[in-house]
C-alpha cells in the first residue's frame, strides 16, 4: 500500500492525472542574454585622430605636402609602370610625367632627410600636432611600399618580362601614387589621412619617444 501511495502521490506533483493542474510548476528555462563586448573608455590602446575644428594656417599644409611629394620622387614608381607603358605606345609619353622619373638627389639624401625630419619634426612638439602627423604618414607609406616590393620579390610570378608581373607591378605603382595624391589632398584640406594601420602607425610615432610618454596636443 505504501508503495501505490508513494506512486500517485508522485503523479499528482508532476501532474499527470488528468483535470488537475500541477501542483508544482515548472518554470521555462530562460536564455542568457548575449552581450556586445565594448571596448572601455580608459583603454590607453585605443587612439583616435583629433577632430580638426579650424583649418591650420596655408604654410603648414604646404609643408605637410612635402613628405609625400618626396616619397613620390624617391620612389621606384616609374620604373614599375614602365613595362606597362612600353606595351601601349599612346601611354609610353606619361613616363615622364610620373614622379620618381627622373632622380637627381644623391644617394645619402634618403637618409639624412629621414633622420632630420622625424628627429626634428615628429618628436619636435614644437610643431604642430597635424604637420607631424603627416611627416610621420610620408615615412610609413614609403617604408609599405619598400615592404611590398622586397616581399613581391619572393613569389615566382612576379617579373618584369611576365605577364602577370606586368601588370602586377603596374598596378602597384598606380596604386602608390593614387594613394599618395590623396594624402597630399587631404593635407591642402587641413585633414587628417585615415589609412588602415598605417593612420594609427603615425599617430602612435607622435606619441611616444624613447624613455617615457608624450601627449600631442
Amino acid at each position: 500500500m505504501s508503495f501505490i501511495h508513494s506512486a500517485a502521490s508522485s503523479k499528482l506533483l508532476g501532474g499527470e492525472q488528468i483535470g488537475l493542474s500541477p501542483a508544482i510548476p515548472v518554470l521555462p528555462r530562460q536564455r542568457k542574454a548575449l552581450t556586445p563586448v565594448r571596448a572601455s573608455k580608459n583603454n590607453p590602446f585605443s587612439y583616435r585622430l583629433p577632430i580638426m575644428n579650424e583649418k591650420p594656417e596655408w604654410w603648414y599644409r604646404i609643408l605637410a605636402c612635402v613628405p609625400y611629394l618626396l616619397a613620390l620622387q624617391m620612389s621606384d614608381t616609374a620604373f614599375y609602370v614602365l613595362p606597362f607603358l612600353e606595351r601601349y605606345e599612346v601611354l609610353e609619353s606619361l613616363y615622364y610625367y610620373i614622379p620618381g622619373a627622373v632622380r637627381r638627389l644623391p644617394w645619402w639624401f634618403n637618409f639624412a632627410h629621414f633622420y632630420l625630419a622625424y628627429l626634428g619634426v615628429v618628436r619636435n612638439n614644437k610643431w604642430p600636432h597635424y604637420l607631424r602627423f603627416h611627416v610621420a604618414m610620408g615615412f610609413l607609406l614609403e617604408s609599405a611600399l619598400m615592404v611590398v616590393v622586397n616581399s613581391s620579390n619572393l613569389m615566382p610570378l612576379i617579373h618584369f618580362q611576365g605577364t602577370f608581373g606586368l601588370y602586377y607591378w603596374a598596378a602597384v605603382g598606380f596604386i602608390y601614387i593614387v594613394v599618395m595624391l590623396e594624402c597630399v589632398r587631404c593635407a591642402l584640406a587641413g585633414t587628417y589621412v585615415k589609412l588602415p594601420l598605417i593612420s594609427d602607425s603615425a599617430f602612435i610615432h607622435t606619441l611616444f619617444r624613447v624613455g617615457g610618454y608624450q601627449r600631442p596636443f
